[in-house]
């Protein structure tokens, strides 16, 4: 990174894993991190917290809150915790996520409980929810068909189809914390993450496009390493961002970064094949951006598969970006 006259701000627009995983690498640099997390997820452990206690979506908060924490503590550990055990409505969830669906009741408010679990973590830099506003995802897709819910989409009977639009119901307003910060970054990182439900999620959001455009900040995309059967069914590299222009100028790209280490793991391949899924083709040429567009091609992949939690039902990505590879590309790459 060029020497900046202050410490960089860096937003991250997106949620689950792939945020994660970014935010983690970023953790151990001399940068400031704001994660602006989507709040639609309502599978798993999420749709108990939705439909039992009334609030907003916890898991990728919680994740955010891992990669950013500086508490070394048990604490750390036990906000990890999965369940394997206790019945439904027990078993499956983690104990972060009930531990901040209990300080969203003590604080008054799921914003104060947010607030507060950071600070306990020791959570270096900031975790904005991209809305406060109770909203579910919808997917039409080519053949006609429709899902509501991002559990739905990830599941949905249309999988193998191709989404032809994505819709947030009902329309929601940009938090206007997650507003200024995306308007005083120095760069903004966009995926990856599952590409509808976690990307084009939080672009679908009123007045995200229009702060991007706003922002003096550089946006900088990080492709996915996988397609997948319920989102992105047999997508090259392109195809991800043909879908993109639908929702936001692909001109405000300003750098791509996409992984060229094709050695993924052999037993990942072959459990990614049986679901079709498969290592997305590098077809990406710059000109479908326009001018001033940098495409930057590294070793990104993780050689680690991260083994399945006990306790949890949810399928969760076994091919993965390294943290270490991303911050060196994206220091690098400014």
């Amino acid at each position: 990174m060029k020497r900046m006259s202050k410490i960089p701000n860096i937003v991250i627009i997106g949620g689950g894993t792939g945020s994660y995983v970014v935010a983690s690498g970023l953790s151990r640099a001399p940068v400031h991190i704001t994660m602006l997390m989507t709040m639609v997820d309502d599978g798993g452990s999420n749709r108990i917290i939705r439909d039992e206690f009334g609030l907003l979506p916890t898991s990728g908060i919680r994740q955010a809150i891992v990669a950013l924490s500086e508490n070394k503590t048990v604490l750390r550990k036990l906000f990890t915790y999965r369940y394997s055990k206790g019945g439904e409505g027990l078993d499956g969830m983690t104990f972060g996520n009930l531990f901040m669906a209990a300080m969203a009741d003590i604080m008054g408010s799921q914003k104060k409980g947010i607030e507060e679990t950071c600070r306990l973590l020791q959570v270096k830099g900031d975790i904005i929810p991209i809305s406060y506003d109770n909203a579910r995802l919808m997917a039409k897709y080519e053949d006609g068909s429709e899902a509501v819910g991002e559990h739905n989409i990830d599941i949905s009977r249309s999988a193998g189809v191709r989404i032809k639009n994505l819709k947030i119901l009902p329309a929601v307003k940009l938090n206007s914390k997650a507003k200024k910060a995306i308007l005083e970054a120095d760069i903004i990182i966009i995926g990856p993450g599952d590409f509808y439900t976690n990307t084009i999620a939080n672009l679908v959001v009123d007045d995200v496009v229009n702060a991007l455009k706003k922002s003096k900040g550089e946006i900088l995309f990080i492709a996915n390493l996988m397609n997948s059967r319920s989102e992105t069914p047999g997508y090259a590299l392109s195809d991800f961002f043909a879908d993109l222009k639908k929702y936001m100028p692909l001109g405000l790209v300003k750098k791509v970064l996409v992984n060229n280490n094709n050695n993924f793991p052999k037993p990942a391949l072959k459990a990614y094949a049986l679901e079709n899924t498969f290592p997305v083709k590098d077809d990406l040429k710059t000109k479908i951006f326009g001018n001033g567009v940098k495409i930057i091609r590294t070793d990104l992949l993780s050689d680690k598969i991260p083994k399945k939690e006990k306790g949890d039902a949810l399928n969760r990505s076994m091919i993965r970006h390294d943290p270490d590879k991303l911050r060196a590309a994206i220091l690098n790459s400014f």
